[in-house]
């Protein structure tokens, strides 16, 4: 199967073990966003309360991505 990688950017709210922001992950050719969570250890629960920002675009999560996407994880934060 083809590869695809994608460049993942995110804050320091989202804690992802064994990857840093700006590190580039290789993901299979017709991965989701959904597929990229599940690489990078996002568990299933958690997933709806990440947004994805994909070259700048909010997608949802079964937006394919595309080889050289950048992804910017946002977690958002609320108060009062």
């Amino acid at each position: 199967m083809d590869k695809i990688k994608v460049t993942v950017y995110f804050t320091g709210l989202i804690d992802i073990k064994n990857l840093h922001s700006g590190d580039t992950v290789e993901l299979n050719s017709g991965s989701s966003i959904s597929d990229l969570y599940g690489q990078i250890g996002i568990r299933e629960e958690h997933k709806k309360y990440i947004i994805a920002m994909i070259n700048g675009k909010n997608e949802f999560m079964h937006y394919t991505l595309k080889d050289r996407d950048e992804v910017k994880l946002f977690l958002p934060v609320g108060g009062g």
